[in-house]
Formats: structure tokens, sequence, C-alpha cells
């Protein structure tokens, strides 16, 4: 008899913890269901997406630089420069922000802040051909076509591939032969 009166009470308490588990599991699956349908706004798209995230998240470098080409695309300098001087400011050696800052200054023609922002993204990422690319074309249109070539050399070397870094190598030593 006292067995059938235990295995009645952990029944009963085992039926209690069941109940108990299965409303928190409702209260948290309800909880992230209205979250995500609050969230679905900030979906709208890639801008509002990273407006809504830096709000929660500010410290992220790689939200900054988001945020820095979403300026840029919008034609907002100043706001870009600066949400990618912070991406650089929390990871110091984020070379692609190096990069888009450097992209930037070219843009609104500030071309020493480009050339600095390009070498330094070449010093923190040795592999991002692009800055090579880029770096190379403004010493194209400066005439420094020796530097040019190497620059452009490197880019090839990196991406081999891309057959229009190589037309543009081609194009800077046919220039640079004719000069001599």
């Amino acid at each position: 008899a006292s067995f059938v009166l235990m295995w009645q009470v952990l029944n009963e308490k085992f039926y209690e913890t069941k109940k108990m588990y299965w409303l928190v599991g409702i209260l948290i699956i309800l909880a992230l269901g209205a979250r995500t349908i609050t969230r679905n706004n900030d979906w709208k798209n890639q801008d509002t997406l990273w407006l809504s995230t830096v709000k929660v998240a500010s410290s992220g470098h790689v939200i900054h630089n988001n945020l820095g080409d979403m300026y840029g695309r919008w034609k907002q300098y100043d706001k870009s420069i600066s949400e990618y001087k912070t991406a650089i400011a929390i990871q110091p050696n984020y070379a692609d922000a190096m990069h888009n800052l450097a992209n930037t200054y070219l843009e609104i023609n500030k071309v020493e802040e480009a050339i600095y922002w390009y070498s330094q993204a070449i010093k923190f990422g040795p592999r991002l051909w692009q800055s090579y690319q880029n770096l190379g074309a403004i010493y194209y249109q400066l005439g420094e076509l020796k530097k040019a070539e190497e620059l452009f050399a490197q880019a090839v070397e990196i991406n081999p591939s891309d057959e229009n870094l190589k037309k543009n190598l081609e194009i800077i030593r046919t220039q640079k032969a004719l000069k001599h």
C-alpha cells in the first residue's frame, strides 16, 4: 500500500513538473515569436537592418563597417568616414574597413588620405588584392608607372584569375616601355 501511495505522489509531482515545463516552453516560444515579428521590420532592407543592429550591438566593428558602406551609398561621406574610423578604432587591424575608408576618401577626391588608407589596408591585409589594384590605379593616374606596375603585379599574384587585372598590368607595362 505504501508503494502505491508513493507511486501516486511521485506521479502527481511528475505531472505538475511536466505541466510547468510545458508552460515555460510555451512562454519562451511566445516571447521569441513576438521578438521575431518585431525584428521583421528591421529586415526591410540591409540599411534598416544595420541601423537597428547598431542600436543593440554598437560595439561590433563589422556593424560600423557596414554602416560606413551604407552611408557611402547614400553619399553621406562624413558619416561614412566616421563609421569606418569607428570600426578601425574597435578593431585596429581591420583591413576591410581601411580599404573601404580609402575608397570613400577617393570618392571625395582626397587622394592623399586614400593612398594612406590603401597602404594601411595592404599592411594589415596583405591578401586584399583590391587595395593593391586601387592604389595602383591612383599611382597610374599620378603618372607613377613604376609604383603602379608593382602594385598591379602584386594584385595579379594574389588573384591570378582576374583577367582585368592582367590587362591593366599589360597597359601599364606597355606605357612604361613607350616612355623609355
